[in-house]
């Protein structure tokens, strides 16, 4: 779908922040609304294979020069590729091999997009009504862009958003924490794979080309007559050799309670947490993906000074700590906190000023920080949809000129018949989850928890 451009905004103005106005009658086209039947996608999906795989088309694709298959491979779209693995073996065989997923991945690097979930926030009736939905916005022209235009990818049934759920990428997959479990997903294959209950963070290791699990549980034994409680901790590896191991916690460091959502940084996952127990240590864990290793690294008192409630993303290629001066309500100011030595748990801070005006544009809700974009803005928006009829806006603050500026999601808000379409109902409480700088990838091992 060709994205609606709207007017480039001006962006010559002051140093202070300011919002520039926004043109209220921009619509979606109406061919966006999509009814996410996945029965029907399947059927249509099937029929092409069967089409493609009788046809000679195939074995003339066949027949081309393998440099010359492989470019034109990389020129279709991850959707594309993944409903042309049944067009023949040989076809499967090289969209599946790593090789060619390594290569497609790197190409999509260049063209991060932006995902949005969002949980349609039914609770009350049955659970095949629960649902969470992906869209993805590509980020062309973005630093200069007043609007972008939603694709549909999938949607995950029997489960949907609280206020705790969280969506985070992970090297070509969605870390999606909803209804007290975590799983993960491929939006361009549509894979999903929901871990065990006590499974907390997932990370990737780029040296090794894997994806890990971290589960965490405490487990209780009496010793010399004493109750003694001690953490359990155990690996999932994903993908071909995968299964589950225990690991042991290091000697060194305590015991720790987990506090936030793990940010995937390099092959490093981090997480907020206290040990022993609140409010003492404040610090991060690292879970060093690849050699399965936990360590801890402390951290400012004021990085996790709201708990559970605090803000952790990555920030050009750092972990970074979002501390608003209230974190429940209007501010017009926040800290940012930057790991700049892991080693020697130095850090930066900066402080960041944003106009009380931007509140009129959020609703009244609380504010989320996913993260940044390529351009190095950070990203905040409304952790919630409205239920009116109403435009539904992100913003991007630039840290060093304080300049903050918005763009509007068409169709997420602003249109009924999108709201119908996808179940959003006014009694319910739609909550939207983002990942920027999210990778397409074509990725797809077997479910190792089954």
């Amino acid at each position: 779908m060709k994205r609606k451009r709207e007017a480039k905004q001006d962006r010559s103005g002051s140093s202070g922040s300011k919002l520039d106005p926004i043109p209220v009658d921009a619509k979606l086209p109406g061919k966006f609304v999509i009814k996410p039947h996945q029965k029907k996608k399947r059927q249509r999906r099937d029929l092409l294979c069967n089409q493609t795989g009788t046809s000679s088309s195939s074995s003339k694709l066949d027949s081309l020069p393998d440099e010359l298959k492989l470019d034109i491979l990389n020129r279709l779209p991850a959707k594309s590729l993944a409903n042309f693995r049944c067009v023949s073996k040989m076809w499967s065989s090289i969209i599946r091999s790593p090789e060619f997923v390594r290569s497609f991945f790197s190409l999509s690097s260049r063209r991060p997009r932006l995902m949005v979930a969002l949980g349609n926030g039914i609770y009350n009736r049955s659970t095949e009504e629960r649902l969470i939905f992906f869209f993805s916005f590509s980020p062309e022209d973005e630093e200069e862009s007043s609007s972008l235009v939603p694709n549909f990818d999938m949607a995950i049934s029997s489960v949907t958003f609280t206020s705790d759920s969280s969506c985070t990428s992970v090297h070509g997959f969605l870390a999606v924490k909803a209804g007290g479990l975590l799983s993960i997903c491929n939006p361009c294959t549509e894979q999903f794979i929901e871990f065990p209950s006590c499974t907390t963070h997932v990370g990737y290791d780029p040296i090794g080309d894997q994806y890990k699990a971290l589960f965490k549980r405490m487990v209780y034994e009496f010793r010399n007559g004493i109750l003694s409680h001690l953490p359990e901790l155990k690996v999932l590896t994903l993908g071909e050799g995968g299964g589950w191991r225990l690991i042991k916690p290091p000697t060194t460091m305590p015991n720790f309670k987990t506090l936030s959502v793990g940010v995937s940084i390099d092959g490093f996952v981090y997480y907020g947490a206290y040990s022993p127990a609140r409010p003492t240590n404040p610090g991060i864990v690292c879970f060093d993906v690849r050699s399965e290793k936990l360590s801890y690294i402390k951290a400012p008192p004021a990085v996790v000074r709201y708990g559970d409630d605090s803000i952790f993303i990555e920030y050009k290629g750092k972990l970074a700590s979002i501390v608003p001066a209230d974190p429940y309500g209007r501010f017009e100011r926040f800290d940012m906190w930057v790991l700049e030595d892991v080693h020697k748990h130095e850090w930066s801070h900066h402080m960041c000023v944003i106009p009380l005006s931007m509140w009129d544009f959020v609703g009244g809700f609380r504010l989320s920080f996913p993260g940044a974009n390529k351009a190095g803005e950070l990203i905040m928006a409304p952790t919630m949809l409205s239920r009116h009829v109403q435009p539904f806006y992100i913003f991007y603050y630039n840290v060093k000129t304080r300049n903050i500026r918005r763009v509007r999601l068409l169709g997420i808000g602003d249109n009924q018949e999108f709201r119908r379409s996808y179940g959003f109902v006014e009694q319910s409480e739609c909550h939207v989850r983002i990942s920027p700088q999210h990778i397409e990838s074509i990725a797809f091992f077997k479910n190792p928890t089954t």
